[in-house]
């Protein structure tokens, strides 16, 4: 094994380089003594130190003293001996970003002035131990500000400075995050920044500095001019592959349309396809990339209802429209799209006014279109009203049924009920609208008379508006008419202004609290005020005396409340299962999950069994 030294005098540091991998005994002499690896360089490196001589000296078995230089690496003198141009040329160095800050700037400081003598330069540190700073500031020069000079130098030292800069943690774009860094700062002119005389010597490697950059430019606008042929000659070659391979597409597309017959299904034709597998990765080209989704259990099941079929004569135009999935076909048109047969729906305006909990209840079902070959059914397509293959279900563990039940929320009996309501409503509706002549203006102009006017003949006729009912309505302007109206009664300023609470009665405030758990609370009225709340323009300010308590206490409403009057108490079993063991231990259940509302479905549920109704209700409220 050989080991050579080498003094780097711009760095002021000593360089071992080893015609091989030195034994373990040596790197671990070496690492133990502060010497790290460069693998930019190959060698084993130090700051130049007597200890670390002492260890390199040891090392390559020759005595060194730390003044003497055995090979200096870009030794520079105090003058100008290099160019301009190749000064201000980078090529990205190795250097120890892992060292003290001032002794980085120490570096720096020490780099540029060697390359640019001509130039002044400030390089300064500060900030705190999570926050240093390297400012590097360009004082004096022969040059011009705004010149292509100044501007190569200045470019020079901000490449210099992020040589040494290291991202502990990037930023992240999408947040407030911002990137951590062993040290911030950057590169500016001084604001007293001076030009200093420019000698014989300068103005010639100005001019040289000219011709390069002349030269630098030509080779670029070659080198661009190149690329670009390149970049349209491949260009080129794509148009042509493209040319060929929507020739070769018009051919299978042709084959398909030759190959097929499309049988529009009636009513007492159509049946359904149950479990049909849809991945849930969609709008894919080919056929087989809905198997591999399928494959690896990313899919759903649906049910669908067949509207059409599409038989195919030849399996080579099966596999054609099999991987044409994506392209319009005009028997596809106008096909697929979700239904249920939930009788709480009979519009999608019903659907969009449920909540939650409600929407979840419903289960939707497709129209699809068949795909047959051979007498045998090969997938399903649901295009959702567009002319391409939107959505692709499988069918290899379907079955094919006539038709399938459903298990309605409503019973019949209910539903003729709420049926009846809703007619009697859109009798009182049209008479309002007759009565006030607002023919043209009542969903508008005229909203406020034709809502009250509505709601008095409600109460007269004993009717009220719910969200069943509206329900079981036909016409769309006056369901969503209807649906405003109940939205605006679910104010819980107007509520509260309608309750006629008199002050020194009792009540009982449920609702949920901020942990999610219902809260009960027996009070004794004194006032409230509608007001505006953190972000709810929308609240009340309830003040009251609670139950045991001697002083008035206060809270702002704003979303669900239930308030009944009198003071009412919940069994334990309303909002709990409740389970007692041999031994006499109780252990108790909570049957919901924090803020689930379902809970306030409990309350109304047991007081109404006790027929008492709530004078506050914010949660599903009927006028």
């Amino acid at each position: 094994m050989t080991a050579v030294l080498r003094i780097n005098e711009e760095l002021n540091g000593i360089e071992l380089y080893f015609d091989s991998k030195p034994e373990q005994e040596v790197l671990t002499h070496l690492k133990s003594n502060g010497f790290r690896y460069s693998g930019f360089k190959k060698c084993w490196w130090s700051k130049r130190t007597e200890k670390s001589m002492q260890v390199a000296n040891g090392v390559t078995k020759q005595e060194i003293s730390s003044s003497k230089t055995i090979t200096k690496t870009k030794k520079k003198a105090k003058g100008v001996n290099m160019s301009l141009w190749d000064a201000t040329q980078w090529s990205e160095l190795e250097v120890n970003k892992e060292q003290e800050v001032k002794e980085m700037a120490k570096e720096i400081r020490k780099h540029i002035r060697q390359r640019f003598p001509q130039c002044k330069f400030s390089v300064t540190t500060g900030g705190s131990y999570l926050h240093s700073t390297i400012n590097i500031k360009i004082k004096a020069s022969p040059y011009e500000k705004g010149s292509t000079y100044l501007t190569a130098i200045y470019d020079y030292c901000n490449s210099l400075l992020n040589n040494y800069r290291h991202c502990y943690s990037p930023a992240d774009p999408y947040t407030d995050y911002a990137g951590s860094y062993n040290f911030y700062g950057r590169v500016s002119l001084d604001w007293e920044y001076t030009v200093t005389e420019q000698t014989e010597e300068i103005k010639e490697d100005m001019t040289l500095f000219d011709s390069k950059m002349e030269e630098f430019e030509r080779a670029e606008k070659a080198r661009k001019e190149k690329e670009l042929q390149e970049y349209l000659k491949e260009q080129e070659l794509k148009n042509a592959e493209y040319k060929r391979q929507q020739q070769e597409e018009k051919k299978q597309v042709e084959n398909i349309y030759s190959s097929i017959v499309v049988k529009q299904l009636n009513e007492d034709q159509e049946y359904f396809v149950i479990d049909a597998q849809f991945a849930n990765l969609n709008k894919n080209q080919t056929l087989d990339q809905y198997k591999d989704e399928v494959a690896k259990g990313d899919y759903r099941l649906e049910n669908v209802k067949i509207t059409k079929e599409v038989h195919f004569n030849t399996e080579e135009a099966l596999n054609n429209f099999s991987n044409l999935l994506l392209n319009d076909f005009d028997f596809l048109a106008e096909t697929g799209g979700s239904f249920t047969e939930d009788n709480r729906i009979n519009s999608m305006i019903d659907y969009y006014n449920m909540d939650d909990l409600e929407k979840n209840t419903v289960k939707w079902n497709l129209y699809g279109v068949g795909v047959y070959y051979d007498g045998k059914l090969q997938f399903i397509i649901d295009a959702q009203g567009h002319s391409y293959a939107r959505y692709v279900g499988l069918v290899d563990n379907a079955k094919i049924e006539k038709s399938i039940s459903h298990k309605q929320a409503l019973k019949e009996e209910e539903l003729q009920e709420l049926k009846y309501q809703a007619r009697k409503i859109e009798d009182l509706s049209s008479s309002v609208i007759e009565e006030l002549n607002i023919f043209a203006t009542w969903n508008n102009e005229d909203w406020d008379k034709y809502k009250t006017s509505l709601k008095e003949k409600l109460k007269l006729n004993n009717l009220n508006l719910s969200k069943n009912v509206i329900q079981q309505a036909d016409a769309e302007k006056l369901k969503t008419a209807l649906y405003r109206i109940l939205h605006e009664v679910d104010s819980i300023q107007e509520q509260f202004k309608n309750a006629d609470l008199e002050k020194g009665e009792k009540y009982t405030l449920f609702h949920i609290s901020d942990l999610g758990s219902l809260i009960t609370e027996r009070i004794t009225y004194d006032s409230y005020r509608p007001t505006k709340y953190a972000q709810y323009d929308n609240a009340v300010k309830l003040t009251y005396r609670p139950e045991s308590k001697r002083k008035l206490y206060f809270r702002h409403f704003y979303s669900e409340l239930l308030m009944f009057k009198g003071w009412h108490s919940l069994p334990e079993t309303v909002l709990n299962n409740v389970e007692v063991k041999p031994d006499g231990m109780k252990i108790i259940h909570s049957k919901y999950h924090s803020c689930d509302k379902r809970q306030f479905d409990e309350v109304l549920g047991y007081l109404n069994k006790k027929s008492f109704k709530p004078i506050i209700n914010t949660y599903k409220p009927n006028l």
